[in-house]
């Protein structure tokens, strides 16, 4: 089943492209340093819009450099793959402004309120020239602040996620995820016994989304 699953989104090309330059990997044998991911992410993403469609590929940029190379084969979707960007943050969120199509949003310990941050997307947008509307919102279904006992039985309520879907509606996230490690730890330990619950989820979760 899990292969049936992996030939359907293969088919569909990954439709979205996730990249965040909060990655926990050792930059020292890097050129350069942590200090200039930000950057060299930026100058990755329109070199990767570039591969994408153009036949021969000549690009100098501050990072990179790239003489008279060529990416087979292309994707039928040409550069207009899109490409969600990750991070809470204010230079990751003016990143998703000018060159995301997508924000993969998230809590983090110690950031301000998502609500917050919608705005200073949308602020950013606006600075970008680019309206916000266009900018697609995800963001997973993992909870919150929310006590240890519905923490605990959160995957396994489905009272809860509708609650939780119904919120971040309201906030304008058009988009949401599943994260399988607490389905995982509920006891759905086989591939067909999560995929069952997953679709338990969905059905119960279709009515609410059917709605926007």
């Amino acid at each position: 089943r899990w292969g049936r699953l992996l030939v359907a989104l293969l088919r569909e090309l990954f439709l979205h492209l996730w990249v965040s330059d909060a990655l926990q990997l050792d930059h020292r044998d890097q050129a350069g340093s942590v200090s200039t991911r930000g950057k060299r992410l930026d100058e990755a993403i329109q070199l990767l819009r570039i591969y994408w469609q153009n036949e021969h590929v000549k690009f100098s940029g501050e990072f990179y450099q790239i003489d008279d190379m060529a990416m087979e084969p292309k994707p039928p979707q040409g550069g207009s793959i899109p490409i969600w960007i990750g991070g809470t943050k204010p230079p990751a969120l003016r990143r998703v402004a000018r060159l995301g199509d997508g924000w993969m949003a998230m809590n983090v310990p110690g950031d301000s309120p998502i609500e917050n941050r919608i705005a200073d997307l949308h602020k950013f947008a606006e600075q970008a020239g680019r309206d916000p509307a266009t900018i697609g919102m995800q963001m997973s279904l993992s909870p919150g602040p929310l006590g240890k006992e519905k923490r605990k039985r959160f995957y396994a309520d489905l009272d809860l996620l509708k609650e939780q879907t119904n919120a971040l509606q309201a906030l304008g996230f058009d988009q949401i995820s599943i994260d399988t490690v607490p389905i995982f730890q509920l006891g759905f330990r086989s591939s067909d016994a999560m995929i069952d619950h997953l679709e338990q989820i969905y059905r119960a979760l279709l009515p609410e989304l059917d709605q926007q």
